[in-house]
């Protein structure tokens, strides 16, 4: 079994371009190293949202010039564990995503099982499904596209280790982790990755075999998802700084400007007082 070094891949300590409020920040760092290790010639993701996974695999391709045709398969609108949106996510994710990686990548408005059909069996190398959640959704996109992957291809779960509500992508996990080599992370929600084709890189064997070795990486990665995460929170809390620290000098100025005001009316009341004197 080939010995495979995270610190090897300097793409996974590359900072994202592509951050918002998204439980898969933590996994950033992962998504980019994978690229690295598969060089995949097609990847697809179902379920895209506002993008931090799949612009974290686009960025990836890019930086590492794979040659590489990626898909991000969505209807853009939610979902009930989402909930419903509009127009303003799609568009906010075309203006970051088409100048930099139109050349390569499509984001495709449909369905999971609209756009089934214009994928080629045995065509994909790396397939990320992250859509609806309950079980008999995960369980459907799994059964209808596994056989789009292709022999050295690998699937990733997102939310495996999440189960309040009625998400049941954990249930899926514990049926394909008794049939296909698996690993997971349990931070971000959990992420789940399979080797459904026999001829995966079997450098990643490591990451299917339980050791002291592999523990250590799963935390390697979750300190860098860790750092990516602190890095977004402490620029989003500078943004609210910056917010309130604009929104304080317009008070303070609108409440200089009634200071002046109230000085106005005080003269103008003095004067009035001098002249019946």
């Amino acid at each position: 079994m080939s010995k495979l070094n995270p610190l090897d891949y300097p793409i996974c300590f590359a900072h994202p371009l592509r951050i918002t409020h998204s439980t898969w920040i933590t996994h950033v760092p992962f998504a980019m190293f994978l690229v690295d290790v598969l060089h995949p010639t097609t990847l697809v993701e179902l379920g895209t949202n506002w993008g931090v996974s799949y612009c974290a695999f686009c960025q990836a391709i890019k930086s590492l010039n794979v040659d590489c045709r990626s898909y991000a398969v969505d209807t853009w609108r939610g979902d009930p564990h989402s909930g419903p949106f509009g127009d303003e996510v799609l568009n906010d994710l075309r203006k970051h995503h088409d100048p930099l990686y139109g050349g390569f990548s499509r984001l495709v408005q449909s369905t999971f099982d609209d756009a089934l059909p214009h994928f080629p069996d045995k065509s994909i190398d790396l397939l990320h499904i992250d859509g609806y959640h309950t079980y008999e959704a995960v369980k459907n996109d799994f059964d209808n596209w596994l056989p789009k992957v292709s022999n050295r291809g690998i699937i990733l779960f997102h939310d495996v280790n999440v189960r309040e509500r009625d998400f049941g992508v954990w249930k899926l996990w514990q049926e394909l982790k008794s049939i296909y080599p698996n690993f997971e992370f349990a931070h971000g929600h959990g992420l789940g990755m399979i080797a459904v084709g026999t001829e995966y890189n079997h450098a990643l064997d490591m990451f299917f075999n339980e050791s002291e070795e592999l523990r250590c990486i799963k935390d390697f990665f979750y300190q860098l998802g860790v750092n990516v995460e602190n890095k977004y929170t402490i620029n989003m809390q500078k943004a609210q700084l910056q917010s309130l620290a604009a929104q304080l000098a317009e008070k303070e100025e609108k409440l200089a400007g009634k200071e002046d005001e109230v000085n106005t009316y005080q003269q103008q009341l003095q004067n009035i007082r001098n002249s019946r004197l």
